[in-house]
């Protein structure tokens, strides 16, 4: 099997993938592939690793309970809620704000 498919192989942890790349690249004689590669990883800015980081599977089921318990979601209380709502001085009757939705 040569190292490309060594590589490649799903089998393969990522840690061994790693030090199989970092050993591929300690090998290179050829500066121009060098530069390439420094190139390439210079292309991955904040943003593609924000994305990357973004795609992950997404569940089956949409369990509240569980995704409130992930958040460490708290309920407020009754009494926060009250100074949430006196803080917003809303001054539109219901009917109103439903119509503006």
């Amino acid at each position: 099997m040569d190292n490309t498919r060594i590589a490649k192989s799903s089998r393969m942890s990522l840690e061994l993938r790693k030090y199989w790349l970092i050993q591929s690249i300690t090998d290179l004689k050829d500066e121009t592939i060098i530069s390439k590669l420094e190139q390439l990883l210079g292309d991955f800015n904040q943003h593609d690793f924000a994305l990357i980081n973004l795609a992950k599977p997404i569940k089956e089921h949409l369990d509240i309970e569980e995704l409130m318990q992930e958040q460490q979601y708290v309920h407020p209380t009754k009494s926060e809620l009250n100074a949430i709502i006196e803080e917003a001085n809303i001054e539109e009757s219901i009917e109103k704000l439903l119509q503006m939705i």
